[in-house]
């Protein structure tokens, strides 16, 4: 059977689009006959890596589920319009790497506009926030994993560092700029930065790898109007730009900085040689 077409009979599918459209139920032999045309117990979760793929299955993205206890956004394929497919798994030969919140982002229920942090900007005399004080800190994790597709990004730089290393810990550390106003205009460019701690065992041409990524965002809250990144210099930066230019264009507010912190735990095999892997980075 074709791996793209595993995750259930035709008949299935069928009576599963009518439950959805009509709410005809599914009766259970049909359920039955699904599961026993699955070649393992257990799948890896596949998306298709574009931008229409729906945040909560993106997060499914390489992780691995039984057959036999569906996951809160059901099987791939089963909701509707969902084009992932589920690769069978199999164990010391498959190859999966994910990642998944250690904590859950502990958001103030109202969400900073763009003229509230411009308000800030005035009257806040210079006081820092956090992402979670401004409601957002859920919602930049979310664009930065899926929107920029910095999830699947992540986890090819770690498993092609651990194959640098021989069996025991390390460690790795990364972080860039990225834009994130089509998030929220007044983000504009910000650095994410993270470190991963862990280890890696080799087995059988196979690498192991499990631990921790701890990231970081971090950026400076100036040029309220975004003249000098969005017209004039392609950054806010006040160091690139003369005195009488940050007069006008920053006015006499106060700098402040927003940052916050989250952390993922990471789990993954890959194959060892790289030419025949799927996560490589660059």
């Amino acid at each position: 059977m074709d791996d793209m077409d595993i995750t259930h009979t035709l008949a299935y599918k069928k009576a599963f689009n009518l439950y959805l459209r009509k709410g005809v139920p599914i009766e259970p032999s049909l359920k039955a006959m699904a599961v026993q045309e699955h070649p393992s117990t257990h799948y890896i979760w596949r998306t298709r890596g574009d931008g229409r793929v729906r945040a909560t299955h993106a997060a499914n993205n390489g992780r691995i589920f039984s057959w036999d206890n569906v996951p809160p956004t059901g099987h791939p394929g089963e909701d509707f319009g969902c084009r992932c497919t589920a690769e069978p798994y199999v164990r010391g030969a498959s190859e999966f790497a994910y990642q998944e919140l250690a904590d859950a982002a502990s958001d103030a229920s109202q969400k900073w506009e763009n003229t509230d942090f411009a308000i800030h900007y005035y009257t806040g005399r210079g006081n820092g926030v956090t992402l979670s004080e401004t409601g957002h800190l859920a919602g930049v994790i979310g664009h930065y994993f899926y929107a920029l597709d910095k999830y699947n990004d992540v986890n090819a730089q770690i498993v092609d560092e651990a194959r640098k290393h021989a069996s025991g810990n390390f460690a790795y550390d990364f972080g860039n700029s990225y834009s994130f106003d089509d998030y929220l205009y007044v983000f504009g460019d910000s650095v994410v930065s993270g470190v991963f701690t862990g280890m890696v065992r080799h087995e059988n041409g196979m690498m192991c790898i499990s631990g921790e990524v701890k990231y970081t965002y971090d950026d400076t809250f100036t040029d309220p109007a975004d003249i000098r990144e969005k017209v004039l210099r392609g950054t806010s930066d006040p160091e690139k730009a003369g005195r009488l230019e940050r007069l006008i264009t920053d006015g006499f507010g106060s700098y402040f900085s927003v940052k916050d912190k989250w952390r993922s735990r990471f789990a993954a095999e890959a194959r060892s040689n790289r030419q025949t892997s799927i996560y490589r980075w660059g």
